[in-house]
């Protein structure tokens, strides 16, 4: 018997039928589907961190493999896949842990020995705080009975009163955070297996793909992943790039100046330069109010210094470095920095500039692709008529294709 096969405005009515039944029931339910949207991330928590920690470390670990195969093609030997990607996982991940051992061998010691000199510094800049308020006609009495009055009998006073408390939030705090130390393990041992098998996976996905999808729309899905994985990796690896230079820009000026906490503030606006446009002014405030215990002069010339040295990043190294990579005007990347940060912290501010730039991407081709067909030349002052492209049928976005020999058989 013939099978049955539905026109292709029938397919259309039907899709349409469904896509509002969907909206529909979704909209009646979103309460339902939060809940089961948090259940599922709940249990699938550690692929999602070991998820995202091997895709940040795919990036060097792909620049390395690269590195190494170009160097046997050079010496005129075959290229061993499997024992590159083996070499480039071990040192990703050997260089990674150094990394953050010589960022916090810098920041830890650093930290700890301006503690003291941090609230020495406050004690003796206290006299001065009082002397403006009285000048400007505050009464500063209540203040300085307040701050005579906390000494460490009180404190200690307090604490045996409430020490079941202080005990039960200990005890919670040290739960919690043996629970995130497992959560990050566990997404470390993910992340290992990700990088190891990306090859079998990455094959195993696509045979997957174009075993139920038909083969145009599996070359298209195919197309905008390659598109996200290039953005992806283009933007963290310039994010990182332009990080180191602002750190070591920061530690040079500030070393040429003699300014106080030169590694300590270098490290910091490094690291937290990797979040675009908010993390290098967080580096800024926490640099500044650690200077200015030391001499307000010496904070002033850092603030002049760091908006000198930040706008040479905008203007110069920034556009060179990262904005090529990701194409997007600085108002969207700004819009993409708050929406992710709110919805998803930290994480969500370094993925949606991607994420944003990929749609705009998509979005952009798909708009000129859809002008051109109906043959319109939109200005910003003006809408001309020019020639259409002939169209062969093989972008037609009317309905599916039509069974290609054995491709669609049952």
């Amino acid at each position: 018997m013939k099978r049955f096969k539905p026109t292709t405005k029938f397919t259309q009515i039907l899709f349409y039928i469904a896509f509002a039944v969907l909206m529909y029931a979704l909209i009646n339910n979103l309460s339902v589907v939060a809940d089961v949207f948090w259940f599922l991330t709940d249990l699938l928590e550690p692929l999602i961190i070991g998820g995202i920690l091997a895709f940040f470390l795919s990036v060097p670990m792909r620049g390395l493999e690269q590195l190494l195969a170009k160097g046997q093609i050079k010496r005129g030997k075959k290229v061993r896949q499997r024992a590159n990607a083996n070499i480039s996982l071990v040192v990703t991940y050997v260089g990674g842990f150094l990394v953050i051992f010589l960022v916090l061998f810098i920041l830890i010691p650093q930290l700890v020995q301006s503690v003291p000199g941090i609230i020495t510094s406050v004690e003796n800049a206290m006299p001065r705080f009082y002397a403006f308020l009285q000048s400007h006609g505050i009464d500063t009495t209540q203040l300085e009975s307040l701050l005579l009055d906390i000494d460490l009998r009180m404190l200690l006073d307090t604490f045996l009163d409430n020490y079941e408390q202080i005990l039960s939030t200990a005890l919670s705090a040290v739960t919690s955070v043996a629970g995130v130390l497992m959560l990050t393990v566990s997404g470390f041992v993910i992340s290992i297996y990700i990088l190891a098998n990306k090859r079998k996976l990455t094959r195993q996905c696509k045979k997957m793909l174009y075993a139920y999808v038909s083969r145009r729309y599996a070359d298209k899905i195919v197309e905008v992943a390659a598109l996200t994985n290039r953005t992806f990796s283009n933007f963290l690896s310039g994010q990182c790039v332009e990080a180191l230079i602002l750190g070591c820009m920061f530690f040079i000026t500030m070393s040429i100046l003699r300014l106080p906490f030169a590694p300590v503030i270098s490290v910091f606006i490094a690291v937290t330069a990797l979040i675009p446009y908010v993390g290098a002014f967080l580096g800024c405030v926490v640099g500044a109010l650690l200077i200015v215990t030391v001499s307000p002069m010496q904070a002033l010339i850092f603030l002049v210094m760091f908006f000198v040295l930040q706008q040479l990043e905008e203007q110069l190294i920034y556009p060179r470095v990262v904005g090529s990579s990701v194409g997007l005007s600085p108002i969207w990347i700004l819009v993409s920095v708050f929406v992710g940060g709110k919805l998803f912290g930290v994480i969500g501010m370094l993925f949606f500039i991607p994420l944003t730039s990929v749609v705009y991407s998509l979005l952009r081709l798909n708009v000129s692709h859809r002008l051109k067909r109906r043959g319109l030349a939109v200005e910003a002052d003006r809408v001309t008529v020019v020639p259409p492209e002939e169209d062969d049928g093989s972008e037609d976005d009317d309905g599916p294709e039509e069974p290609d020999g054995q491709e669609e058989e049952a």
